[in-house]
C-alpha cells in the first residue's frame, strides 16, 4: 500500500518480515566519525522474484545495530553487491530516511561515494521493471536526497510513470498526482502532472476515500468546476462510510479553500453530529474555524463540538488553542454559555503561561455574545490591568479592547480616554472604507458610552461633526424587513409628521424609526418636537416634548442581530438598546422572528400597535 500526502511517502509492505533478516536500529546523535558496520539482506537471490512489487516489501531491511553509527560505505556496498533490484531500492530508501532524519548529509556522506553513482545506474537499469508504487517511492527518495530533477534517473522514472498513469489503479493515480505537484521544475514533472490530472478527472466514479477527496478538495484550484461538482456528489455518497476524523479533515478542507457547497457542508455536519467518539481539542478547534470560515453554523453540529470539548478544555496545555477556540466563537456570535464558563476559567487558572492575545480574546468574544461568565470579578480583576495601550502593536486592537470593554460595562476612564484622545484619533487607519467605517462606529460607542454612563468622566470628547459621514448600512434581507415595517406603520404613523425613519445617531447606531407619545399614551407629531438623536438640526429652534411626553425609539433585529442559536442580542446591539434608555428613549424592539412579512396586513398593524401600546402601558402605571 503506497500512501502519498503533504509531503510524505510511505511504503507499507506486507509479508517481507518473514523472509527478510531484522536488525534494531538505534542511532547515535551524530556522524562526525564513520565506523564499518555488517548490513546485511536476507539473501542475496532477487527478493523481487519472490515477494512481487515492492510495495510488499518493507523499506526498513537496511538496518544498524545497537549503538552504532549509520555507515554510508556499507550500506550502499550491501545495496550494490547482488546487482538487485529489491537491495538497490531498499538501499536508496534508507539513505532517505537518513537523510530526513539529519543522520547524515547527503551532499557530505553520500553524494561523492563512488558506490552511490552504482546505485543510481542500477535503479535507472531495472525502472522499466519496476512497478508505479516502487517508482513513486523512489522519486520520492531522490527528490528527498536533494538530486536534480534533471538527472537521467528521474527523468527515467518519471517517464515510467507517465506511460503507466492509464494503467495504474486509481489509489496510485492519486499518490501521483499527490506527489507530483510538489515538484514541477522541468517540462516532464508538469507534463505528468497534466496527465494525472486529466485521467483523475476521467475517472470521477472511482473516487471512495476520504483522503482522496481531501486531496481533491485542497488542489482545487487545479480541476474544472464540472469535476468539483463531481468530488460534491461523492462526498455526500462516501460520507457515510468515514470515520469522525475523515468527516473532520474533508469538513476543515472545505473550510481551508472557502467553498460553501451547502449539501456537502449538511451531509458531513449530520454525520459528524452523530458520532459517538470524540476527537481531540485541537480537531474541535479546527471544525469551528472552518464553520466560522464558511458561514456555516449548524446548531447540531456546534453542540456536538460543545459536548465534545467541555470535558476537554481542562486538560489543554496551549494557551494558543484556547485563543483559537475563543477568535471562532465571537466571529461566529457563538453564545455557548457553558464552553464560555470553562473557557474563562481556563484562563484564571493559567494565568501564569497566558499571553496579551489570550486576555484580548476573552474579552472581545464575551463582548462580542454578549455574556459575563460567573467569575467575571476575579477574572477581569486580573487581565484587565494588563492590557494597556503599549501592550498592542496595531492601534486598532487597542480599540477594540476598549470598545469590548464598554460593551462590558467594564471600561475604565482612563480606557476611554486614551482612545478619544486627538492624537490617538488621527492615527488610526484611514485607507481602507470598510475598515474605516467600523473604527468610527466604535469611537461613536465610546463616545456615548463616556457621555451617558460616566458622570464624572472629564477626558477627550470626539468632535462629532467630523463624524457626519458615518452611515450604517443594512444586508438586502434586514433592509427588506426594516421597510417593510416602516411602511405598514404608516397604516397609523404617518411620515413624517408622526415618525422619522433611518435616524443615523451620533451614538454609533442606527434607529429605524423615532416617535413620541403624550402622558396618556397619545402618539404626537415628532417632527413638532427638537431631536436629541444628533441627527441634522432644522435651522429654527424647536420646543421640547410637552410635560410627560416621551420620545420611543423603535430598533428592528434581523438574524445576524441576535447570537447564534439564541434569543439573545450580540453585544453592539444591546449597548444601542442601553445608550438609548441613558439618552432618555423607551425602547421597542422588533424581532425577525416574531414578524411575518407574509402575514395579511391588518395582522401586522395589530402586531406593531401592541408593541407600542406595550411600551405606552408602563408609563401610564
Amino acid at each position: 500500500m503506497l500512501k502519498v500526502g503533504c509531503g510524505t511517502v510511505a511504503v507499507c509492505l506486507r509479508g517481507a518480515r518473514s523472509q527478510l533478516q531484522w536488525t534494531p536500529r538505534v542511532y547515535a546523535p551524530t556522524v562526525s566519525s564513520v565506523k564499518r558496520i555488517h548490513v546485511t539482506f536476507a539473501s542475496t537471490t532477487p527478493i523481487i522474484s519472490s515477494l512481487g512489487p515492492l510495495e510488499n516489501q518493507d523499506t526498513d531491511a537496511i538496518a544498524t545495530s545497537d549503538n552504532e553509527i549509520n555507515d554510508v560505505p556499507a550500506l550502499l556496498q550491501t545495496a550494490t553487491n547482488g546487482n538487485t533490484h529489491s537491495s538497490a531500492f531498499q538501499g536508496l530508501h534508507t539513505l532517505s530516511d537518513w537523510v530526513s532524519n539529519k543522520k547524515i548529509d547527503f551532499k557530505k556522506d553520500v553524494e561523492t561515494e563512488e558506490q552511490f553513482t552504482k546505485l543510481i545506474n542500477l535503479i535507472d537499469r531495472e525502472t522499466i521493471r519496476s512497478s508505479p508504487t516502487s517508482l513513486l517511492a523512489a522519486l520520492k527518495s531522490l527528490m528527498n536526497l536533494g538530486v536534480d530533477s534533471n538527472t537521467h534517473v528521474v527523468q527515467s522514472i518519471e517517464n515510467q510513470l507517465l506511460w503507466n498513469i492509464r494503467k495504474v489503479s486509481f489509489s496510485v493515480l492519486v499518490s501521483i498526482m499527490i506527489f507530483q505537484i510538489q515538484h514541477q521544475d522541468t517540462e516532464l514533472q508538469k507534463k505528468v502532472v497534466k496527465e494525472s490530472l486529466e485521467a483523475i478527472q476521467r475517472r470521477w466514479t472511482e473516487i471512495k476515500s476520504a483522503s482522496e477527496i481531501e486531496a481533491f478538495y485542497k488542489h482545487h484550484d487545479l480541476f474544472n468546476s464540472e469535476f468539483l461538482g463531481h468530488v460534491d456528489d461523492r462526498t455526500i455518497e462516501v460520507c457515510e462510510e468515514m470515520t469522525y476524523g475523515e468527516l473532520s479533515k474533508v469538513f476543515c478542507a472545505l473550510g481551508t479553500i472557502r467553498r460553501r457547497a451547502t449539501p456537502v457542508l449538511r451531509a458531513l455536519a449530520f454525520h459528524m453530529a452523530k458520532q459517538e467518539e470524540k476527537l481531540s481539542p485541537k480537531q474541535l478547534c479546527n471544525i469551528l474555524f472552518a464553520m466560522h470560515i464558511m458561514s456555516f453554523p449548524d446548531s447540531v453540529l456546534l453542540e456536538k463540538v460543545a459536548n465534545d470539548l467541555i470535558p476537554q478544555v481542562a486538560s489543554i496545555d496551549k494557551p494558543k488553542l484556547v485563543s483559537s477556540l475563543l477568535f471562532s466563537m465571537g466571529q461566529m456570535r457563538w453564545r455557548h454559555t457553558s464552553l464560555l464558563e470553562v473557557l474563562s476559567e481556563w484562563i484564571e487558572k493559567n494565568l501564569q503561561i497566558c499571553h496579551v492575545s489570550n486576555y484580548s480574546a476573552i474579552i472581545v468574544t464575551l463582548a462580542s455574545v454578549s455574556y459575563t461568565p460567573t467569575n467575571a470579578d476575579t477574572l477581569f480583576s486580573e487581565i484587565i490591568p494588563r492590557l494597556t495601550p503599549s501592550a498592542f502593536v496595531k492601534k486598532t486592537a487597542w480599540l477594540d479592547i476598549v470598545w469590548s470593554l464598554s460593551v462590558l460595562g467594564r471600561a475604565t476612564e482612563e480606557h476611554i480616554s486614551s482612545v478619544l484622545h486627538p492624537s490617538f484619533v488621527i492615527d488610526l487607519p484611514s485607507t481602507d472604507q470598510y475598515l474605516r467605517l467600523g473604527i468610527k462606529l466604535k469611537l461613536l460607542n465610546i463616545n456615548a458610552t463616556s457621555q451617558l454612563n460616566m458622570p464624572s468622566y472629564r477626558g477627550p470628547y470626539l468632535d462629532v461633526a467630523d463624524f457626519k459621514d458615518v452611515i450604517i448600512s443594512k444586508s438586502r434581507d434586514d433592509l427588506k424587513l426594516t421597510k417593510h415595517i416602516q411602511v405598514m406603520l404608516h397604516n397609523f404613523l404617518p411620515p413624517p409628521k408622526y415618525i422619522k425613519e433611518n435616524i443615523q445617531t451620533d451614538l454609533g447606531i442606527c434607529v429605524d424609526v423615532e416617535l413620541a407619545i403624550d402622558q396618556n399614551g397619545k402618539p404626537i407629531p415628532v417632527q413638532d418636537y427638537s431631536n436629541s438623536l444628533g441627527e441634522s438640526e432644522s435651522l429654527q429652534p424647536l420646543p421640547p416634548l410637552p410635560e410627560g411626553a416621551t420620545k420611543l425609539a423603535m430598533l428592528v433585529w434581523g438574524y445576524r442581530d441576535y447570537t447564534v442559536g439564541s434569543q439573545k442580542l450580540i453585544g453592539i446591539n444591546q449597548l444601542a438598546v442601553q445608550l438609548l434608555e441613558k439618552k432618555g428613549f423607551r425602547v421597542i424592539q422588533i424581532p425577525f422572528y416574531e414578524y411575518n412579512m407574509k402575514a395579511k396586513i391588518l395582522k401586522n398593524v395589530q402586531y406593531l400597535e401592541s408593541k407600542v401600546k406595550g411600551v405606552v402601558e408602563p408609563l401610564n402605571h
